[in-house]
């Protein structure tokens, strides 16, 4: 998708003013007016949306905000503020949720915005998780959770222009407003065109509302066109004009979806089964309840993380290419929004962990071009570079005598610790019942719910999510997933003198933690299509083995000890892309009966799902990367609210997408 810097984030150039007005010397204009910032984003955005009134009146459980221009986030914040006193003073209004989603080409570097918002104590509450949570300039979606006010931030990185077309739009609409910002139409005319004014009109609801600091002829003749009812209304302070307006009519919006339609729930109740125990239902579990879902579990062992998300450590790092494609996007911004959820988890649920780095080593031919690859991408430092093997012995405080790539960022934690933190977190904020020894043998579904079938009994519930990796192979309706295991087991080692030193993870053709509790885990062997959970002593000396394979040079590896039993085995599932499966589960035989022509043509019809039936499966090895995002990913969708991704990796991750690409080869099923 991004084929090299030009085509990555730039940061905001700013000059300061001798009053600390961040001014745009590209855009020659200020961001907001010292005096009067906060006063002048109430009157033109909220009161010209009638947001009070209206969230009074709303029947909805969440409302969504749409703006162009970012900036330094004041408007956001002042929506945060009023939105806060909203929920307080109507304390059971049927509204309790808030999405907002901004758009923004040239963002702000952390330290110019910090500086851009010290003039704002009144919104300290909402200030420090921004800060605390705010991205590197890559592009794409970067979520923002401020969980304690039921807010949640979507700020995309890149031109409204070209990224808008590319959100998921449901059929009813996705936004409820829009603010119209950003620098005056004289000083930036290519946003203000009449193709955005038709672009935001397609992603409104119904009599969705927008309103803008301008009250050019032009800006008001393109919305008109577009679709809304533009009126003028007295500016704020020495503006004379602004306009308002609202959405009476639009273009059409096509419910077909084709290859990639993703239903939402057909069921408007709030009774949600889960079946799994691992990293991927512990946070679909806690997205599910802090929308208002009540969710069960069901897990088959006698305890949850028992499976391939019972290492009690793993490494945290992202999955990167060369040409920063949609693989590379998801996996970067998921991580991102990884390493915020662990550091926001362990305020109120701690479990060990250590975010300070993780090197990535040089040791072959072949590793040494992957690398070299992903240096190519010319992603921020911040998130990875370079190191030479002075530089990495020196972070890694033992001798490692290679190169390595560097990720600040990361890091290792405990999935054992972290998932039993999540379960915590989830059973503090809503309905969660967890239900151990549970073996699923099969379902049914309707429109109306779905029926889960035990050994013993059975349970129905509104809707269905199957979150329990390879094992998702066992149900009829899954059984063409193109899932493979891996089973993969991991070497707990006894520190000593040399060991105790290691400071960050080391990733080579397998992976070294720091010492937790006197131990470290050295692994993971990664056995294709086999599933025996069963101990493996050759396993623990393949581990040893990969480790002096990569460190010739390092004598200290000959001090491990591996032959012992001390091991946790887990079967992970995994996809041939590296792709998860997020959303709807998709109908095999209908797809293949839809889709027979699909060489010739592909029909324009929605590819078929089950209703109320989902699946978040096929994380590999990489689940502490992407299960969090995932998981929102899928709670959204469930929700019907905005999605923190673009279409082509939404489609990317969709439980059809290998058979009709298949199909239009002109290749037969096998199944």
């Amino acid at each position: 998708m991004y084929q090299g810097k030009s085509k990555l984030i730039q940061h905001a150039k700013i000059d300061w003013s001798d009053q600390s007005e961040p001014y745009s010397p590209e855009f020659q204009d200020i961001y907001f007016n010292t005096e009067e910032g906060l006063k002048e984003s109430l009157y033109v955005f909220l009161a010209g949306n009638a947001l009070p009134e209206r969230w009074l009146k709303s029947t909805q459980p969440f409302f969504s905000i749409a703006e162009t221009g970012f900036g330094t986030g004041l408007n956001f914040l002042i929506t945060c503020l009023e939105f806060q006193k909203f929920k307080r003073e109507n304390p059971e209004a049927p509204l309790k949720r808030l999405y907002f989603t901004s758009f923004e080409l040239y963002p702000l570097s952390l330290a110019d915005l910090q500086q851009a918002l010290q003039r704002w104590p009144l919104l300290e509450n909402f200030i420090a998780p921004l800060l605390a949570q705010y991205p590197l300039p890559l592009p794409g979606c970067h979520r923002i959770t401020l969980d304690e006010f039921d807010i949640t931030l979507d700020l995309w990185f890149g031109d409204v222009t070209t990224t808008l077309p590319t959100l998921y739009c449901y059929p009813s609409g996705l936004f409820d407003c829009w603010y119209l910002d950003g620098f005056a139409p004289s000083k930036n005319p290519e946003m203000w065109s009449n193709a955005l004014f038709t672009q935001i009109a397609q992603t409104c609801k119904a009599n969705a509302t927008i309103a803008t600091f301008t009250a050019a002829g032009f800006v008001r003749r393109g919305l008109t066109l577009a679709g809304f009812n533009m009126n003028k209304r007295k500016g704020y302070g020495k503006k004379r004009e602004m306009l308002v307006g609202q959405l009476v009519s639009s273009p059409i919006k096509s419910i077909l979806q084709g290859q990639h339609y993703r239903p939402t729930a057909t069921t408007r109740s709030r009774d949600i089964a889960i079946i799994g125990g691992g990293i991927s239902s512990a946070c679909l579990s806690l997205a599910l309840i802090k929308r208002g879902y009540k969710v069960t579990l069901y897990c088959q062992n006698s305890d949850i993380a028992s499976g391939a998300s019972g290492n009690q450590q793993g490494a945290l790092y992202p999955l990167l290419n060369q040409q920063h494609n949609s693989l590379s996007q998801f996996f970067a911004n998921a991580f991102l929004f990884s390493r915020n959820y662990v550091q926001k988890l362990q305020q109120s649920s701690p479990f060990a962990h250590d975010l300070s780095g993780l090197l990535q080593l040089y040791y072959d031919q072949s590793a040494t071009n992957k690398l070299e690859k992903i240096l190519q991408a010319q992603l921020p430092d911040q998130l990875v570079k370079y190191v030479c093997t002075t530089e990495c012995n020196d972070i890694a405080n033992l001798q490692i005598d290679t190169a390595a790539l560097f990720y600040p960022l990361a890091g290792w934690l405990s999935p054992v610790q972290m998932v039993r933190a999540i379960f915590a977190s989830a059973k503090q904020l809503g309905e969660l019942t967890i239900h151990l020894n549970q073996q699923l043998h099969s379902f049914s579904h309707s429109p109306t719910g779905c029926k889960l079938h035990f050994m013993e009994q059975q349970r129905e519930h509104d809707l269905l999510i199957l979150a329990c990796g390879f094992e998702t192979l066992n149900f009829t309706q899954c059984r063409a997933i193109p899932l493979s295991a891996a089973r993969g087991q991991v070497t707990h080692i006894a520190t000593n003198n040399w060991l105790s030193n290691l400071q960050v993870p080391l990733c080579h053709e397998g992976y070294l933690t720091p010492q937790y509790g006197g131990k470290h885990c050295m692994g993971a062997t990664f056995k294709r299509h086999i599933m025996d959970p069963s101990f493996a002593l050759d396993e623990q000396r393949e581990n040893k083995l990969k480790l002096q394979k990569c460190l010739p040079n390092s004598a200290w590896t000959e001090t491990i000890d591996c032959d012992h039993q001390e091991a946790h085995i887990g079967i992970r599932s995994t996809t041939r892309d590296h792709f998860p499966y997020v959303g709807a589960l998709a109908d095999y035989e209908a797809t293949k009966t839809l889709y027979e022509d699909a060489e010739k043509s592909l029909p324009a019809e929605n590819a078929p799902f089950y209703e109320n039936i989902f699946i978040l499966t096929g994380l590999g090895s990489r689940g502490l990367c992407s299960a969090p995002l995932a998981a929102e990913i899928l709670a959204s969708q469930i929700e019907g609210s905005p999605l923190p991704l673009s279409k082509n990796i939404l489609n990317a991750m969709q439980t059809n997408r290998q058979w009709v690409n298949y199909l239009q080869k002109g290749k037969k099923m096998k199944i």
